[in-house]
């Protein structure tokens, strides 16, 4: 017996070497649905538009030039593609995306060098995609008091356009009030304009000048939601104020708005100065949220990023904003967004004089630091599913003296190193860079060295910014899916071809009961029938609840028979049944030979994986 134990204990210890020694040195990651709360490290003015292409479209301000840029994801927006459409001078501020009739206009406020000559232009494009067509030249949009302006968007009210800015009632610059105006088209004010808000609250007078700015209209029911900016923007005071209108009432009358006295979004949890935001929906269209910047430190004054938000409605329908989400701690994905997979710094691999620190405020509670000269270094192995651009988020900070960027050189599979910026925030004052990175299938390496200055590095994600609909599945093509984690393929048990066989993983024998016809159906989602036997991946008796078991059946078009295929942050994908919202799932996270295959709760992990594999 004691003999026996021994080779246990012997057989126990040589595979826990093997496991040690031959997995890749900084690899450890987790699927997570969340992400830290910044969009763009170095920004101010968002304005975004998830459009009916499924991208999203975001400007903010840049000081000299007018961007678009464009991403899959709302967390993907700081590295997706980018235009200049206009540059010239001066004072660029705060451009602002509208959509009519197909066509794209951007507004932004520009000078000649001179503050007081400040007013608001537009470029527009008729093309259905801004990408392409031909941006027109600079328009000026203006009433005939022809005063300082900024900050305008329009309102599309049943039809009905109105243009709504910040101004001067003279060329005096004591108070910044909301004017709105009508207009003839999305270039043109037709009327005279209307003062319809003030600053007259003691948060909205704190500075001087006084301030209403940065106007932003979402309208819900009757009720028109015209939510501004007030006090300096300067200053860790800034936050959002509401006035209200019915969409029945004449726009055009001071007394149809309706001034709330309190701010509906202010400083708190961390964050200062929230402020000049934007309204989008999540990806798939079901959550609100508030994309706004915020100083990138306490008393930052104009040093800003970008950061965003879920909200939710009040009975009057009026937002409910509530209070910026803490920084430190990652909030939700919007939904419809891939996972994003995080890889810690503790678990990287380091050189040189690169070493890990403990610090309350970093992920896990360990960051890495002393990046400091080009022999100091992060190595992060990260696993990807399939080939492809993806995008890599650092959460980083910069306290460099005087207050300048600082670079990383980022090196993929041992490539030439590129410049990583990352801007100053201080110490434990976290932000995120990002990059565009393309990874091979499998195992990638990603280092850090140092470049200029000096930064540190909390943690990075992972993520493709592909869905559901971007899977680049060639319907009624036949695919192989392949478990990354136990590297066995989806099996019909035995080859069967009665209703109700089994289905589990296998060992890859590129056997006719491994082989998948997938097609799209009308709705959007998939179906698998199994080349072999011609019956339908099916969950048995039509079950939602986790742990109901999965089978071929007659393809007989039922919910039960439905798949959608959405894409990992990895590159591999999950299958979700429409009618349970479970994930087509491994029993037990199983990698053996017959290990059963069920539904259960979406939870992200690695028995939820699959590799679709073009046959």
């Amino acid at each position: 017996m004691k003999v026996q134990w021994r080779k246990l204990l012997l057989k126990a210890f040589v595979l826990l070497f093997v496991l040690t020694f031959t997995l890749p040195a900084g690899f450890a990651s987790a699927s997570t649905g969340s992400f830290y709360n910044v969009l763009v490290q170095n920004g101010a003015d968002p304005s975004v538009i998830k459009a009916s292409d499924g991208y999203y479209y975001s400007t903010y301000t840049t000081g000299g030039d007018v961007r678009l840029w464009r991403s899959k994801t709302l967390t993907g927006m700081d590295a997706g593609d980018v235009i200049t459409l206009w540059s010239g001078c001066c004072g660029v501020w705060a451009p602002e995306i509208v959509q009519y009739n197909g066509g794209w206009y951007i507004y932004f406020a520009k000078d000649d060098g001179n503050n007081a000559t400040h007013r608001m232009y537009v470029v527009y494009n008729t093309n259905p995609d801004p990408f392409s067509g031909t941006w027109s030249s600079p328009i000026k949009v203006y009433d005939s008091s022809d005063q300082w302006a900024i900050d305008g968007t329009v309102l599309n009210n049943n039809g009905s356009l109105y243009f709504i800015w910040s101004g001067w009632d003279s060329p005096n610059n004591t108070d910044q009030n909301l004017y709105i105006a009508p207009m003839d088209s999305p270039t043109h004010i037709s009327g005279s304009r209307v003062k319809i808000a003030s600053p007259v609250y003691a948060w909205e007078t704190n500075t001087t000048p006084r301030v209403n700015e940065g106007p932003e209209v979402i309208i819900r029911g009757s009720t028109i939601n015209l939510v501004y900016s007030a006090s300096g923007s300067w200053t860790d005071s800034y936050c959002l104020g509401l006035i209200t209108a019915s969409t029945t009432s004449n726009l055009l009358s001071a007394s149809a708005w309706t001034k709330k006295n309190t701010p509906v979004f202010q400083s708190g949890n961390g964050i200062y100065g929230p402020g000049h935001h934007s309204f989008t929906k999540s990806k798939d269209g079901t959550e609100d949220w508030i994309v706004y910047h915020s100083a990138r430190w306490q008393g930052s004054g104009w040093e800003r990023s970008i950061r965003a938000q879920k909200f939710t409605w009040n009975a009057d329908n009026t937002p409910n904003l509530g209070t910026p989400k803490a920084p430190n701690t990652p909030i939700p994905l919007p939904s419809g967004e891939p996972g994003h997979d995080r890889y810690e710094a503790e678990k990287a691999l380091l050189g040189g004089n690169a070493r890990l620190i403990n610090h309350p405020n970093a992920s896990g509670g360990v960051k890495a630091g002393y990046i400091d000269t080009v022999n100091d270094y992060v190595q992060f192995t990260v696993n990807v599913g399939s080939d492809g651009w993806y995008n890599l988020i650092a959460r980083t900070d910069n306290g460099t003296s005087g207050k300048p960027w600082a670079t990383l050189k980022l090196s993929v599979n041992g490539g030439a190193a590129s410049d990583f910026h990352i801007t100053y925030s201080g110490w434990d004052h976290w932000t995120n860079a990002s990059a565009r990175v393309f990874l091979n299938r499998g195992n990638n390496t990603l280092r850090f060295t140092h470049g200029s200055n000096y930064a540190e590095v909390d943690c990075i994600d992972i993520f493709s910014d592909a869905a559901s609909s971007d899977a680049n599945i060639v319907s009624g093509a036949i695919y192989k899916l392949m478990n990354p984690n136990s590297n066995k393929a989806l099996d019909v048990n035995g080859g069967g071809t009665a209703n109700g066989t089994n289905v589990q993983i296998w060992s890859d024998n590129n056997s006719t009961a491994q082989e998948w016809r997938i097609t799209k159906l009308s709705g959007g989602n998939y179906k698998l029938i199994n080349t072999n036997s011609n019956k339908a991946l099916d969950i048995s008796g039509a079950g939602t609840a986790s742990g109901t078991n999965v089978q071929i059946w007659d393809d007989i078009g039922s919910i039960a028979q439905e798949w959608m295929i959405i894409v990992n942050g990895d590159g591999t994908y999950k299958l979700i049944n429409p009618n349970s919202k479970k994930a087509l799932d491994i029993q037990g996270g199983g990698t053996a030979n017959g290990s059963n295959v069920w539904i259960w709760d979406d939870t992200g992990n690695f028995a939820q994986k699959w590799n679709l594999i073009k046959k």
